[in-house]
Order: C-alpha cells, then sequence, then structure tokens
C-alpha cells in the first residue's frame, strides 16, 4: 500500500515503506534496470516526517513506525496506466500493437527476471505500466527469490516468467523477431552482469544507513548470488532459453 506524497522538490512520490530489506531491493533493482537499458521512473529516498502523517490512513497495515526510515518513492506520473489483461483484447491488430514503441523489451524484462529471481512478474501479476505506450517495469522488493539473498537462490519456473503469460503471447508475436531478440540478449547479457557488478558498490555506499548498517556484507551477498557466480549465471542463459524455445515454437 503505497502512500503518495508531495516531497520538498515540489514533486509527488509513490512510496514504499516496507521492510528494509524489500527497499533496498526495489532500489538496487531500480538502478540495475537502467545499466540493462531499461526505462524507469524517477526515484528518491524520501524522509517523512511524523507531523505529515495523516491520522486518517493509520489503520491495519500503515503505522506511523512505519515511517522511522527513509521511504522509497518513484516519481508519481499522472498520465501512467497499469498493464492489465484489457491489453489482450489487441491480439492481431498489427496497428494498435505497433504504437508501443518498446514491447520487445518485454523480453529483455524477462531475462533480467530471471538473472535476479524476480517471481513476482508473472502471468497473474505483470507489475508494469504504460508510459508513452512505453513498458516500465516496477515492484522489486521480492527479487532474490523473493528476498532470500544470504541463501541459495532457486531458478525461476516458467509460470513465473512473463513470457508465460497472455500479454507476452498478444505483444510478442513476431516469433523470429523474438527469437532474434533473445539470441542479441544472451550474448549482451554478460556485459549488462558486468556493467551492473561495477555500479554495485556505488549504489550500496548510497543507500540509507538506516536501510542497511552492513554494506560490506550486503555487497559480498550480491556478488555471490548473481555476479560472480558462474553456475547461476549458466543456469539463468539455460532457463530463459528454454522457455524462448517454447515461446517460438
Amino acid at each position: 500500500m503505497p502512500v503518495v506524497v508531495m516531497a520538498d522538490d515540489l514533486e509527488d512520490y509513490a512510496c514504499k515503506y516496507d521492510d528494509a530489506s524489500k527497499l533496498i531491493n526495489e532500489y538496487i533493482a531500480h538502478q540495475f534496470l537502467q545499466q540493462w537499458g531499461l526505462p524507469v521512473l524517477p526515484a528518491a529516498f524520501v524522509k517523512i516526517q511524523k507531523e505529515h502523517i495523516p491520522e486518517s490512513i493509520l489503520c491495519g497495515r500503515i503505522r506511523v513506525s512505519d515511517f522511522g526510515k527513509p521511504t522509497f518513492g518513484l516519481r508519481y506520473n499522472n498520465d501512467a496506466a497499469e498493464a492489465t489483461n484489457m491489453l489482450i483484447g489487441l491480439k492481431n491488430d498489427r496497428y494498435e500493437l505497433s504504437k508501443f514503441a518498446n514491447r520487445f523489451d518485454l523480453i529483455k524484462i524477462a531475462l533480467f527476471d530471471f538473472w535476479l529471481a524476480n517471481d513476482d512478474r508473472n502471468h497473474n501479476n505483470y507489475n508494469l505500466l504504460i508510459i508513452d505506450n512505453n513498458f516500465v517495469p516496477i515492484d522489486h522488493s521480492t527479487i532474490f527469490d523473493g528476498n532470500r539473498l544470504g541463501s541459495e537462490l532457486a531458478q525461476l519456473t516458467d509460470d513465473e516468467s512473463i513470457l508465460s503469460s497472455d500479454l507476452a503471447l498478444t505483444f510478442l508475436n513476431q516469433k523470429s523477431r523474438v527469437e532474434e531478440e533473445a539470441n542479441e540478449l544472451i550474448q549482451n547479457f554478460p556485459t549488462f552482469v558486468n556493467n551492473c557488478n561495477e555500479v554495485l558498490p556505488t549504489i550500496i555506499e548510497g543507500l540509507p544507513v538506516d536501510w542497511c548498517n552492513d554494506k560490506p556484507s550486503l555487497l559480498e551477498n550480491i556478488r555471490s548470488a548473481v555476479i560472480h557466480n558462474q553456475d547461476w549465471l549458466k543456469e539463468t542463459v539455460s532457463s530463459f532459453s528454454q522457455l524462448i524455445h517454447k515461446f517460438t515454437r
């Protein structure tokens, strides 16, 4: 249940105030997406003052104590629309589908999810916004296999990938193009991972202290899990490739 606030830069942000580990995941994924060349909303750490919290929202899951640490905020965009199953009605309408400039980015988003073991974007939950006819991925609080960083991660199953959704079947309807894009992604995958590795120390150093009091361990855990772990990287490519094969056959 994000809250929308106006910050001191006079911009509105949809802010998450969850467990610190989930906020860390949101921020890391947000930064990594940019290294992959995927679109994101502008983000900020937003500190919400107690005196600015209306009594009317303090019920159920929302408590004053939730705002004792900085929140993770995404710039609110009034023109953004959530990707829903209504889009499936565009199937076979080449003209309307062609308006979505980055529709083949759904393949890259799928590989990104395999890499970070993001099981929260699937056929039941797209976690995508549409802004200016572009798909923008959001909500990454449960990357690392449901926030299990530090333990052995499990690869996504086919059903846990956006590629197994009706949305993907609708927008990725050119099988030869999908196969071409997937092959190029696999070739570029080591570069994406390396780019993320290079910026990771800066990302972690910039985390609020209230979110993480052991930044060296966090850095090592991430590198051990999804960057320097050659078995994981090979499994990621294999899982992605197998699903692409099923998708294009």
